[in-house]
């Protein structure tokens, strides 16, 4: 579900961007700069080489380093340009949710009965009210559904109504109209949602190994509908599959073609995003309640809580600070949308909405010094071409958030760790970086970001923020830039730099990694 991955391409043009930067051949090796320069010198003529190389001649480049400790910019090439951050603003989003909500905030789903309960008989509706919970999956629903039956249900003469009025009814933030998509990556986004608004479509070999491949929803509830024509071929057979889906009415058609082979026993597990998430979650509710012996006269029906209505269950999240940690790692679009729609429906007026969370966040902007109208935000995860921020807006955040003892240690123990954890845990591995850097990475078609905290060989503490927008030809050259950029920093020391040898990849008089050994 991670957005670093990619979606659409950055209209070019779309802002007037940096030019571009100077030729050099990529296998230019780094000078040692003159012995005792200060380090602001030092990064300088590091930076100033590697962002000359031949890779980036088409792209638009920002970078910003900033010590933490004293504010001061270190380096700064186009640093207060407006660019598109991809999913760097998560960073920007969790930032003003640990900061507004604090990291023990939990979200909350709670379920009310009608007053009329005799021998075990509802005699009226039982309500499950969703207050944008970005982490209800059928499991943890289920313990919410144990908790209603054991209040003595057995049998309920109403309905199943859903209520996510904590949220407005717009489904899809700004953005999503410009790629229409059934990918798990753009699921909607409703108070009451589970399982990230997405299911999954099974497929395994037929029975004995050859026919009709089984093709199988879950959950299996009565909104999908499926047509499948895949076959079982023989055994090694490179499994090829295509999984489309449409709505059409209430129900979701999902058309699964291909072919798979007789030993492929493991199968495909394909994801896939659902258009009404509350109907979704009601009917696994439903279907939740009937497994566990619940039964059920009435249907499925969106609505609210009714007047008089008693609270008989409540399900808590795990704390703010551990959903960030999740967010963060591994760039959950799903989350983080939920997480600004909450901003605005608990900070904010009325129900949450993709424009009142971006004021709370906006407020907290301006009180660490980034003013209204300097950027541009219109969803929380940065899925498409919205969000314009400059690489400094970012430092200052990441400045900030390190100086507030209350949320520090949860902002940056969210961050993936080079070489370790997260989106960048098969990244930097055995370079002068390796545990040492902690960034959000970001990656749209023609976008590639990086930002975080690093440190130097003399323990001190960096925020460096990299963008690169418009660029030709594939991601992986953008990492490679980042990586070259993130290595001279950690290899920064008051009186000598490390001079990188020929082979860019290749660091003398470090232990191997485990992932890769030398």
């Amino acid at each position: 579900m991670s957005s670093n991955r990619t979606y659409r391409a950055l209209p070019r043009g779309a802002l007037v961007l940096a030019g571009a930067v100077a030729l050099a051949a990529s296998s230019t090796t780094w000078a040692a700069p003159t012995k005792g320069a200060p380090a602001e010198q030092k990064i300088n003529e590091l930076l100033r080489e590697i962002l000359a190389a031949p890779e980036l001649e088409d792209a638009a480049v920002g970078v910003h380093i900033r010590d933490v400790q004293t504010g001061k910019t270190l380096f700064q090439r186009n640093g207060t340009r407006l660019m598109n951050p991809a999913s760097n603003v998560k960073l920007v989003t969790t930032a003003a949710a640990l900061a507004k909500l604090g990291p023990s905030y939990r979200f909350s789903t709670i379920a009310y009965r009608d007053p009329d309960l005799r021998g075990g008989t509802l005699n009226g509706n039982l309500y499950v009210k969703g207050r944008g919970d970005p982490t209800l999956t059928n499991e943890t629903l289920f313990g919410l559904v144990n908790e209603i039956a054991l209040k003595g249900i057995d049998r309920i003469q109403g309905d199943v109504i859903v209520d996510d009025s904590f949220f407005d009814n717009i489904y899809e933030g700004p953005g999503w109209e410009q790629e229409r998509s059934d990918q798990s990556y753009a699921a909607p986004m409703g108070a009451l949602s589970v399982n990230f608004g997405t299911f999954s479509v099974r497929v395994v070999p037929g029975d004995g190994g050859y026919g009709a491949a089984k093709v199988m929803v879950w959950p299996n509830i009565p909104m999908f509908e499926v047509s499948s024509d895949v076959v079982t071929r023989g055994r090694g057979t490179p499994r090829r599959l295509f999984v489309g889906t449409t709505q059409e009415g209430d129900k979701v058609k999902v058309t699964v073609r291909g072919f798979i082979a007789s030993d492929d026993h493991l199968g495909a597990n394909i994801y896939k995003r659902v258009y009404e998430p509350t109907v979704y979650a009601g009917q696994v509710i439903y279907a939740l309640l009937e497994m566990r012996g619940v039964k059920i006269k009435g249907k499925v029906k969106v609505g609210r809580v009714g007047r008089g209505a008693l609270p008989i269950a409540y399900l808590a999240s795990e704390p703010l600070a551990e959903i960030i940690s999740t967010l963060n790692k591994y760039s959950n679009n799903f989350i983080a949308e939920q997480i600004l729609k909450t901003l605005g429906a608990e900070l904010g007026d009325g129900p949450g909405s993709w424009a009142s969370g971006c004021r709370v966040i906006g407020g907290f902007l301006e009180e660490i010094g980034i003013t209204k109208g300097s950027y541009v935000m219109g969803n929380g995860s940065g899925l498409n071409d919205i969000n314009r921020f400059t690489p400094e807006q970012i430092t200052m955040i990441l400045e900030a958030m390190h100086k507030r003892f209350d949320v520090r240690p949860e902002f940056e123990a969210s961050l993936a760790v080079a070489g370790k954890s997260g989106t960048i845990n098969s990244r930097f591995s055995n370079t002068p970086a390796e545990s040492r850097l902690r960034a959000k990475t970001g990656t749209l078609t023609g976008v590639s970001a990086l930002s975080g905290f690093v440190v130097t060989r003399e323990d001190r503490l960096l925020a460096f923020s990299v963008m690169m927008n418009g660029y030709q030809g594939r991601a992986r050259a953008m990492w490679t830039v980042q990586e070259r950029i993130g290595n001279a920093l950690a290899e920064l020391q008051g009186a000598n730099v490390i001079a990188q040898p020929a082979g860019i990849d290749q660091w003398p008089n470090r232990p191997a990694s485990p992932k890769n050994p030398k």
